[in-house]
């Protein structure tokens, strides 16, 4: 019986090993990543604090000059009259001077607005404050992307509600912000992201660095930061998340943003995961250690239950399969604990003691098996003799002396044979010699009543078989078969050579044959096992080969088609040589 790995003692401590080390190391790592988190919450809602703040400053900086560009829309008569100046280019000039005075002097301390502007519908015309640029290039572009603004916008333009960004230079954005006169004049103000900008040493980003997002997540400013990768811009107005995480070149970054209303921008803070974290690199080193430590000796412990106690426990296990299986000469080492020394010493102790009386035991076996043959041998029918010697006597009366010789000389070589007791095979040849004279035998007492024909196949000769083998067959044949019919009484013996190194005996004749009631009994058995005591020839035949051949023989019984009774004895081809081993 195979033993399930899951019931074995290896298996157990396998799992039990694993059932402490994985929650154990599951643990620590999960502890690790706590902390690590924890710290990224705690840093990321410091610095959401700070960006709150700073984003607070920039929407009350633009509240003010969106305020500023109503009040002058409304309260200055220089914008008012404007639009009665259009056909005086004089007046028209003075008024714009004037106008640019005003807004000039009120942002002559307030660097939070890079200019502002003024245009007019009708006459396509644009001026605007001095522009503080540090390139000629840069002064056309804001120039240029104002004008084209102001040219392609509708009454009811997101820019009149809000400010907006632009992008007026590869990679530069600008907020703008629009207000309508009401006599198709257009005020606006226009400030540079770049100087909205938090400075770094303000909000403690050290490694980090700050910037704006649009409201698709793509960045606006520090365009190059982090490449064309797209922020979550949902998590800006989010309480239950204060950060996302993104990552280049191998580096990640904790982003915070937050939303500046009254524009369509985000002010984002990226802090370094690494810079972040430093202060638990220590800590989590020490975890990582601790675990691997961990790990280390819970394995070293594994292996050494392994050879402490699974492998002997194998061991044992594996040498009691064998000897399971007959292997007698299986022996234990001695092992490192004292324990199972002792449990080693008692197996092998056990095993040569069983060994030893496994061979006695079946060397006695063997003993009483030759013993049992050679009585089975000898259980000849006395009524066969006695029989031979009242027809050698009733010859004698007659005075048929010829007849009496022949009987004689077949009854010397019949009994010869049969007294062979010391012979535990003999050849075929040998043995259908002494058929012949128990069959000229009956022919003696059965004159022209009796008939036999012996078939053997070429290699056959030389096969040997018990002794006594088919007498009793031929025995039951004349006792049962013979009925002085008004033909004589045939018997056919037939021996061949089958594959497989088989020898195939059939005996067969044409009497009465078996009765339904004995061929059922003989083919399955129970005729065998219920005799008693009588008809002994068949059961020891029986007995005989089941000793000598066990499993590797066949004996059938059947009858002819036409009459008679029909015996197939199928055994293993053998010599004389190869029986005596037996």
């Amino acid at each position: 019986m195979m033993l399930n790995i899951r019931d074995s003692l290896r298996f157990k401590l396998i799992i039990g090993f694993f059932t402490i080390a994985v929650p154990l190391v599951a643990l620590l790592l999960y502890n690790n990543h706590y902390a690590s988190n924890t710290i990224r919450e705690q840093v990321a809602d410091s610095n959401k604090n700070s960006m709150i703040l700073y984003s607070h400053q920039i929407e009350a900086a633009l509240n003010k000059e969106t305020n500023f560009l109503y009040n002058i829309a409304v309260e200055d008569p220089n914008i008012a009259a404007l639009s009665q100046l259009l056909d005086d280019p004089d007046e028209y000039f003075l008024a714009k001077a004037r106008i640019l005075n005003t807004l000039t002097r009120y942002h002559r301390f307030d660097n939070s607005v890079d200019l502002q502007f003024i245009y007019s519908v009708q006459k396509q015309d644009l001026f605007y404050t001095p522009i503080r640029t540090s390139s000629y290039d840069e002064l056309l572009s804001i120039q240029t992307t104002i004008e084209q603004l102001v040219k392609q916008v509708k009454p009811d333009s997101s820019y009149f509600g809000e400010w907006k960004a632009i992008e007026y230079s590869r990679h530069k954005y600008a907020l703008i912000r629009l207000v309508d006169t009401g006599d198709d004049f257009y005020l606006g103000a226009f400030v540079k992201l770049e100087n909205l900008m938090i400075p770094l040493d303000m909000i403690h980003l050290e490694a980090g660095f700050a910037g704006f997002v649009n409201k698709r997540g793509e960045m606006v400013t520090n365009t190059s930061a982090i490449g064309t990768q797209r922020l979550d811009t949902a998590l800006a107005s989010e309480s239950n998340q204060v950060y996302q995480m993104v990552g280049k070149d191998d580096r990640k970054y904790i982003v915070v943003m937050d939303q500046i209303q009254g524009t369509d921008v985000i002010l984002s803070a990226f802090i370094p995961e690494s810079q972040m974290l430093k202060n638990l690199f220590h800590f989590r080193r020490g975890i990582i250690i601790i675990s691997i430590v961990a790990l280390i000796i819970l394995v070293i412990y594994l292996v050494y239950l392994n050879e402490t106690i699974l492998k002997p426990m194998n061991d044992l296990v594996r040498g009691m399969r064998r000897i399971k299986h007959g292997d007698w000469t299986t022996r234990l080492h001695s092992s490192k604990a004292k324990e199972f020394t002792i449990i080693n010493e008692t197996f092998n102790s056990m095993a040569s003691q069983i060994h030893e009386l496994k061979i006695s035991v079946y060397e006695e076996q063997i003993k009483a098996h030759k013993a049992e043959l050679k009585h089975l041998q000898l259980q000849i029918n006395p009524h066969f003799l006695l029989n031979s010697i009242n027809i050698v006597y009733n010859l004698a009366e007659i005075k048929n002396y010829s007849v009496i010789q022949l009987m004689c000389m077949n009854l010397v070589k019949y009994f010869r044979f049969t007294t062979k007791t010391n012979q535990i095979a003999v050849t075929i040849a040998e043995e259908m010699e002494h058929m012949e004279s128990y069959i000229k035998i009956q022919q003696l007492r059965f004159p022209a009543r009796v008939s036999y024909e012996i078939h053997i196949a070429e290699g056959a000769n030389q096969a040997a078989i018990p002794p006594l083998l088919i007498q009793p067959f031929i025995e039951n044949a004349i006792k049962h078969g013979f009925d002085f019919m008004d033909y004589p009484f045939h018997i056919d013996i037939r021996i061949t050579l089958l594959e497989e190194h088989q020898l195939e005996i059939v005996i067969s004749d044409n009497g009465n044959g078996f009765s339904r009631e004995v061929l059922q009994q003989l083919q399955s058995g129970s005729y065998l096992e219920n005799q008693n005591g009588e008809h002994l020839g068949i059961t020891n035949v029986q007995y005989r080969l089941k000793h000598i051949f066990g499993q590797m023989t066949r004996l059938e019984f059947d009858n002819m088609p036409d009459s008679g009774a029909r015996v197939r004895i199928v055994i293993p081809f053998r010599t004389v040589e190869q029986f005596s081993s037996y």
